[in-house]
Order: structure tokens, then sequence, then C-alpha cells
């Protein structure tokens, strides 16, 4: 073969023999298409859940592996720029040139805590195809009545969401920034809600998977870890004794070693997600002498609306 033809063949083959490496060329895009999927720190379920991924979010795959049962493993990275590893099974590939999941048209925002989606017009026929979590966005097919909504599953299917689950909108859309007497109505809807490690759904929440979901939907997007949202999340120095509601409050060791965060609810008490005493999403005051004695700071987050 000459060198011409063999130059020829290796271009043509890269993107297969990148892959075949375990790494990709260059991100390819992909749709989560299960409700909540765990993300392992590596490619095998017997190591650590590191976060979650959420039925339609865009992310980039980074890497592909084969595991040793013939599991294909992709590590992604969500929106919030955090990377752990998914199989592939809870992805469906963008295809070249295919637009993003939800990111033209009219697009259904889940409001409610979790939006049941079925496959016709009606709650009794068959159990729900797919269970939606607050803050996902799915795409609108068609606008069936005054009750449903017909939409694309980001796994290409189609299935049907009751309206008073979420609101329709026009893409690009965000979510407004609220004031932090709105983000406080928002998070005690959460109330009781189950702690679970590294969860980001009603399904279960980790205090910073709780207080960056609670931010997301204020209009605020801020990093998934305590540390890096006190950190790197762009949020400003409150002195303490000047907390106000909608400001998020950090507890650790010391400044370097920040392992907790809720957010202030008024003055004095805070909202978060805690394994202490009763694992869910509770209420607590920042005075009491269990919190007291581990807060170190809190952050504010620029230009807030009160």
């Amino acid at each position: 073969m000459s060198k011409t033809w063999t130059a020829i063949l290796l271009i043509a083959l890269s993107p297969a023999l990148a892959l075949a490496s375990g790494q990709a060329a260059t991100p390819q895009t992909a749709v989560v298409i299960n409700t909540a999927e765990n993300m392992f720190r590596t490619a095998t379920v017997d190591t650590d859940v590191v976060s979650q991924a959420l039925l339609g979010e865009n992310v980039k795959v980074l890497k592909t592996e084969k595991a040793a049962n013939g599991e294909t493993w992709c590590q992604i990275e969500t929106p919030d720029t955090y990377q752990g590893w998914v199989v592939a099974s809870s992805l469906r590939m963008v295809k070249p040139g295919e637009k993003a999941y939800a990111s033209t048209g009219k697009v259904f925002v889940v409001t409610a805590l979790l939006a049941n989606t079925y496959r016709e017009p009606d709650v009794t026929e068959h159990k729900p195809v797919k269970v939606a979590p607050i803050s996902a966005v799915l795409e609108i097919a068609s606008d069936r009545n005054e009750r449903w909504f017909e939409i694309t599953l980001p796994c290409g299917g189609k299935a049907f969401v009751q309206k008073g689950d979420g609101e329709a909108h026009d893409t690009p859309w965000t979510w407004p920034r609220l004031p932090g007497a709105d983000m406080v109505a928002l998070s005690k809807r959460f109330l009781g809600i189950n702690y679970l490690w590294a969860g980001r759904s009603p399904l279960g929440l980790d205090c910073s998977g709780f207080a960056q979901l609670i931010y997301r939907m204020g209009g605020i997007p801020i990093l998934r870890d305590a540390d890096i949202q006190m950190t790197k999340s762009g949020l400003v120095e409150v002195p303490k004794g000047q907390e106000q509601a909608g400001d998020l409050v950090f507890f650790g060791r010391d400044i370097g070693h920040i392992s907790h965060v809720g957010m202030m609810i008024d003055g004095e008490n805070f909202i978060n997600d805690t394994t202490y005493q009763t694992p869910c999403v509770r209420i607590d005051n920042l005075k009491v002498d269990r919190w007291a004695k581990i807060y170190v700071a809190a952050r504010r987050p620029t230009e807030a609306k009160r």
C-alpha cells in the first residue's frame, strides 16, 4: 500500500482509533435519557458515586471505555463542568449536525418536584414512561389540548406530560433571577426530601446538590461541591452577623476544609440537606452549638435581589 493511501486510511479511521484507545478526538455531545443517572469516579459501579446527570441534560463525552463484562462506559462532563463515568446505555449520542436536545423550538420546563410522562394522554392506561425531575427541560412536540403536551423524550420517543407539571417556553430560555424571598419559598418545597450522597434531584439530594438546584432555579448557576461553591462560583463574602435570606452558609473544620452548605431563610435560620440527626432537607438555626462550632463563612450572589 502506498504512503498516500495509508495516510488517507489513517485519517478516515482516526475517530474510531481514538475511541478504541479510550480517548475521544473531540468531545461528543450526548443527552441523558434516565431520570437521574449516577456518575462514578471510574468506569465501574464498584467505585464511589461523585454526582448525577439528569434527564434531558446535554453532556460532553470525553472518553469511552469497555469494561471486563463487555459493557461500554463513558466519561462525561455535565453542564456544571463536573466529570464522572456513566454506562453508555444511559445516553443518546447526538449525531453530527444535530442540534443539542431541547435547544430549539418550544420546551417544557418541569416545575413539579417530579413529573410523570405517559404513553398516551391518560394517567390510568399505562405506567409512566419516564419520570422527569424538577428543572428538567423537555422538547415539546405538539400542544395536544388544554391539559396535555406531547413531548419528545431525550431518547427520541414520544410521550405526554400534564401541563400543570410545568411551564412552556420558547428557546433560548434560562431561569430568571429570583429575589431572596422567592428562593426561600422554592427551597421549602423540598423539606423532608431524603439525603442522598451525590444526589441532584427530588429522588435524593446531598447538601451541595440541594444548594445548586435552588440557585440554578433562582437564575444563579453555581458549581457542584460545597468548597468550590464558596470559592469559585463568583459569590461575594458576607461578614458573619450580616447573613440574609438567600445567602449560602458554609461549614467545616476551617476555610480550607469545607464539607457542608446551606441557604439562609432569614437572619438566623438556614435550610439544608444534612445527615445530622434526621437525614433530609430541614431547617436549622445558625446559632445552635452544633452549627455555630463549624460555621466558617457566608457568600452572596452579586447584585442580589431582595
